[in-house]
């Protein structure tokens, strides 16, 4: 490619859609940011057992984050087993939540 051509694609490029690189860092922060919020939940979690206190609620807010990502992933992808993933991630994060209150 030469140096027009990359300024003709530049000029081109819709201001709202994402390049390559840019999709990847989103989709590497995500993962990063899940990672750092379970070891958060794990901290948390430890000093609630720690103080003999309930810990459900923790996961569950953790597990419907997961629900809302598959079930996002799942239907703008059109792709049945993330949204199937999202449901078992939901029921999961409302199992937690019903054995919190009880």
């Amino acid at each position: 490619m030469n140096k027009d051509e990359v300024l003709k694609k530049a000029r081109n490029k819709k201001h709202n859609k994402l390049d390559e690189m840019e999709v990847d860092i989103m989709l590497r922060s995500n993962h990063v940011g899940l990672i750092v919020g379970l070891v958060l939940c794990l901290i948390i979690m430890g000093i609630k057992v720690y103080l003999d206190q309930p810990y459900q609620d923790i996961y569950s807010v953790f597990c419907s984050i997961l629900c809302g990502q598959y079930l996002y992933k799942g239907f703008r992808l059109k792709n049945r087993s993330m949204k199937f993933i999202g449901a078992i991630w939901g029921l999961t994060s409302l199992i937690l939540l019903i054995g919190y209150f009880i």
